[in-house]
């Protein structure tokens, strides 16, 4: 009896054991299914203000394109519905009509085709982007104050049509309608918020696939996933947290913790390393950094007659080593770029930028040649009645990035400007601070380090904004000849001949325009082995995370 009194309990003992692991399993499976999926990102540029309409660097980027949904998206290389479900594109292609989805704020108002009429209007109103626009109908002359904003070409017939007129076709147009400068806007909280809309989380409403909930200035962006969004059931994440990061070393460490996502590696020596280990993504980017010069010399006229003449802006370029800068310091993490538009661009199907242009290596050299460079500087100097650039004016270098970082090309530009003899005073700026400085009307700079993120593909985002009636990257050519190639190119419905067009356009850039191009950029980027669907592009969003997953 006892004997059975003691099997019984052992019983009970292993059976109890038995169903405490079972549960512990089943509780543990529960929390590994019902995990938080958070995507942990870096973002090194400082963010003042989420209004598109506003900043558009690629740090805002990063955030726009997940809270704002435009009419269209571009995801992996497809044109996806965006806010718009369906949409028509008349014969003369001068027409496009958008029917709205059945859609709503974050704040739960719907959203409408006024919003998108409304964006429209205060982007040619105050954003000095809305260049990129300007083949709407009346786009420029609304900026220029010509026009009033019901004479603009789009128009909203009822609450859910959005209808688009352009003066003349433009290849790329459903491309650059899915920008997020295209997003929708809200005319209420822009009147409520004033100059502090888009300034704070509270001043914003989100319509995209993720909704903006916390906002520490310099700090971090935290979006959690929107229920209410078209497509949520293909949203996998839960949550995306952006920290604003600006030293690279800091991103590198908290890569090679675990602790963000992603990390764009500094040098191809890095890339390799990461290549190694599997982590390592490369992708065709479009983009160029360069060196613009203020002709308007900041209302000085010593300054403006020397910084207008293309003879000092050739001086300088002859004075760079691309190619040394790029092998030296960023070890191969680029391409010496010797016209502004990156050779990758497609131009027409079929046919990429680089195999079309016959302009490259014609008007800047990938190594230096310092006697070029002599000879273009004494054509200044007798220009200017000088004997030599002691005589010229100190000039104001403004930079976005610290110019102390010694892999920054502004760190670089600072030793050859030094080398030439000019005397420079550094402007270290951030986000708003160096658009601001940067931008009409103010151009409080003499040389700036610059840049260009292809918002579509095609060779015209690099040139557009250079034409007279831009407002965007501050200075502009301001060159009627150029103007009017761009016209006619998109004007022309033949693709080959628009690109001829095009080539004689950046032909005639790139011999006299204020601005150097410096390197073009190579697409490479570390990503952590639990990231799955991530995509890459060559314009607009480059490192897409909007349909990411993570799979730890």
């Amino acid at each position: 009896m006892k004997s059975l009194c003691i099997k019984n309990n052992l019983f009970k003992i292993v059976f109890g054991l038995l169903l405490i692991t079972m549960i512990f399993t089943i509780a543990m499976t529960s929390v590994a299914q019902t995990e938080e999926k958070v995507f942990t990102i870096p973002t090194n540029g400082g963010l003042d203000n989420l209004d598109p309409r506003v900043l558009l660097s690629t740090s805002h980027a990063v955030v726009q394109y997940a809270i704002f949904e435009s009419l269209v998206r571009t995801h992996n290389g497809e044109l996806l519905p965006g806010m718009a479900e369906t949409w028509e594109i008349s014969d003369d292609g001068m027409t496009y009509t958008f029917h709205l989805r059945n859609a709503k704020w974050s704040d739960g108002k719907p959203v409408t085709a006024g919003d998108f009429v409304h964006a429209f209007v205060r982007m040619f109103e105050i954003c000095p982007a809305s260049s990129i626009f300007d083949d709407v109908k009346n786009g420029a002359q609304l900026r220029a104050g010509e026009v009033t904003p019901e004479e603009l070409g789009v128009k909203a017939p009822d609450d859910k049509t959005v209808v688009i007129t352009l003066k003349n076709p433009v290849p790329y147009f459903m491309g650059l309608i899915g920008l997020h400068l295209g997003s929708p806007g809200r005319e209420d909280l822009a009147e409520k918020f004033g100059d502090g809309y888009g300034a704070t989380a509270e001043s914003l409403a989100s319509c995209g696939p993720f909704i903006l909930t916390e906002w520490k200035h310099e700090d971090k962006v935290v979006m959690e996933k929107n229920p209410d969004y078209w497509n949520a059931d293909k949203i996998k994440l839960d949550k995306v947290i952006v920290y604003v990061l600006p030293a690279e070393q800091t991103q590198r460490n908290l890569f090679d913790t675990g602790e963000i996502e992603y990390y764009l590696p500094r040098s191809e020596a890095e890339a390799a390393e990461y290549e190694a280990e599997g982590k390592l993504v490369r992708y065709v980017r479009g983009g160029i950094r360069d060196v613009h010069i203020n002709k308007h010399g900041q209302n000085d006229p010593v300054k403006a007659k020397i910084l207008g003449n293309p003879n000092f802006m050739k001086a300088v370029s002859y004075a760079i080593d691309r190619k040394g800068y790029i092998d030296n310091v960023l070890q191969g993490n680029g391409v010496p770029a010797t016209v502004q538009t990156p050779p990758v661009h497609t131009i027409y199907p079929g046919k990429t930028w680089g195999e079309v242009s016959t302009n490259y290596g014609k008007y800047h050299p990938e190594t230096a040649d310092l006697a070029k460079s002599k000879e273009y500087m004494d054509k200044v100097l007798e220009d200017m009645g000088y004997s030599s650039v002691d005589e010229f004016p100190e000039f104001d270098f403004l930079t976005s990035m610290d110019p102390e970082d010694p892999k920054d090309v502004a760190a670089y530009l600072l030793s050859v400007f030094t080398d030439m003899g000019l005397k420079i005073n550094v402007v270290y700026a951030t986000g708003k601070e160096y658009y601001n400085n940067l931008y009409k009307p103010a151009l409080t700079y003499d040389l700036a380090r610059a840049g260009w993120g292809p918002d579509y593909d095609d060779p015209h985002t690099y040139m557009g904004y250079w034409t007279t009636s831009s407002m965007d990257m501050g200075v502009t050519f301001e060159n009627p000849e150029f103007d009017a190639l761009l016209d006619k190119a998109n004007r022309e419905t033949d693709l080959v001949k628009r690109a001829e067009i095009i080539n004689q356009a950046e032909a005639l850039f790139s011999d006299i325009a204020p601005c150097i191009p410096i390197m073009h950029f190579k697409g490479a980027i570390a990503v952590q082995p639990w990231v799955k669907d991530l995509t890459t592009a060559i314009s607009g969003l480059n490192i897409d995370y909007i349909y990411s997953d993570i799979e730890k």
